[in-house]
């Protein structure tokens, strides 16, 4: 093959390798670079081909990718996470010029005795390496070993392995711009997963706020009606509360009600279940798929949730203890509803049932459906 046969051969190989990699998927990243290596081992006659990448600092390189002629041995397992003090002429040479060149590694320096120790131990008569630089950064390098015979690299040499030198760097820089992408992409994600859960979460007790249970009735209405199940809306309200923040103090007040909305929400574990914060001493619950009994059954697991705290207050004129008094309303939604105004009734439903609750002495609960 002439010169310049040779030449455009060599040009059709560089065009379908970059086309290989600008085309290719981020997963497949690994693999393009491996076909890269390959091809251009084995066509300038290397017995080894191979990519090292630096790490940001340039203090250590490692083998990610090896091509060995067949009959010759890898090294890509010995050659990983290398310190720059252990081959330092070699990373100097890198880091100031971008390129190392030894025809022979007998004329290497004698400042550069730990390359020659390194070379002879992997057989390396001759190489050649060409540094990956992307976005005015070193990256790595890409190199070509002799080992059966000695060669005399030429500027055809240098220029075709810069070619693919910097299609592996564009390569790897798209590799990296990617992965970071993806890593402020799940930052973002789950930064904005905290701020909707603070958005929806009560300051002081932890639990749902009422924006939540806007939400929530909302869907779960939606949810009844399509499944043509009963949903219960509970509203809960602490037994003289404000008589208690005036005895005991706001502090003890605001202990009082995480201390109450603990209770609760380990009374409504289901997922169907849901317990917010209304506002101030008042809470609202939302049962799903349920029915009369488990309703009631649900109304007095939290009335005795709350009694067995005991939580003194000396100033109500209910029990020597905290408690609390709930409304609830039944229903099942119909698909003719209208949500908002069923909302509205069913809140208006359970507020006059809590109303009664209350009238009738406090520390009880009453369901309307």
């Amino acid at each position: 093959m002439d010169v310049k046969t040779k030449q455009v051969s060599f040009d059709q190989l560089i065009s379908e390798l970059s086309t290989r990699l600008i085309n290719s998927e981020p997963t497949e990243t690994y693999e393009c670079i491996e076909e890269v290596i390959a091809a251009i081992g084995d066509y300038t006659e290397a017995d080894r081909c191979y990519v090292f990448e630096f790490d940001d600092h340039i203090k250590h390189m490692t083998n990610t990718h090896e091509w060995v002629r067949n009959g010759h041995q890898a090294h890509i397992d010995s050659l990983q996470a290398i310190e720059a003090a252990d081959l330092p002429w070699f990373f100097k040479e890198m880091k100031e010029n971008h390129v190392c060149i030894v025809n022979d590694v007998r004329t290497l320096p004698p400042e550069a005795n730990a390359e020659k120790a390194e070379f002879d131990r992997e057989d390396i008569k001759s190489v050649i390496c060409i540094g990956m630089v992307a976005n005015h950064k070193l990256l790595g390098f890409v190199g070509c070993d002799m080992v059966q015979k000695k060669r005399q690299w030429q500027p055809t040499d240098l220029r075709r392995l810069s070619l693919v030198a910097d299609m592996i760097a564009n390569t790897l820089e798209r590799q990296r711009t990617y992965a970071e992408l993806i890593h402020t992409q799940r930052e973002l994600e789950k930064a904005n997963r905290m701020l909707q859960a603070q958005v929806a979460q009560d300051g002081l007790t932890g639990i749902a706020n009422r924006r939540a249970f806007d939400e929530r009735i909302t869907n779960e209405i939606q949810r009844a009606s399509r499944h043509k199940t009963p949903l219960a809306l509970l509203i809960i309200d602490i037994d003289q509360f404000k008589p208690y923040n005036d005895h005991y103090g706001h502090l003890q007040g605001d202990q009082a009600l995480k201390s109450v909305a603990d209770a609760m929400f380990d009374q409504l574990q289901r997922n169907t279940d849901f317990l917010a914060r209304y506002g101030g001493e008042e809470f609202v619950a939302v049962i799903s798929a349920t029915d009369e009994q488990k309703t009631k059954d649900s109304i007095q697991q939290l009335l005795e949730a709350v009694q067995n705290l005991k939580i003194e207050h000396e100033q109500s004129q209910v029990a020597p203890y905290l408690s609390i008094s709930i409304g609830g309303y039944l229903h099942t939604p119909t698909a003719d509803e209208n949500t908002e105004a069923l909302i509205s009734r069913m809140i208006s439903k359970a507020d006059s049932a809590l109303y009664r609750a209350k009238s009738d002495g406090r520390n009880r609960g009453y369901l309307d459906y």
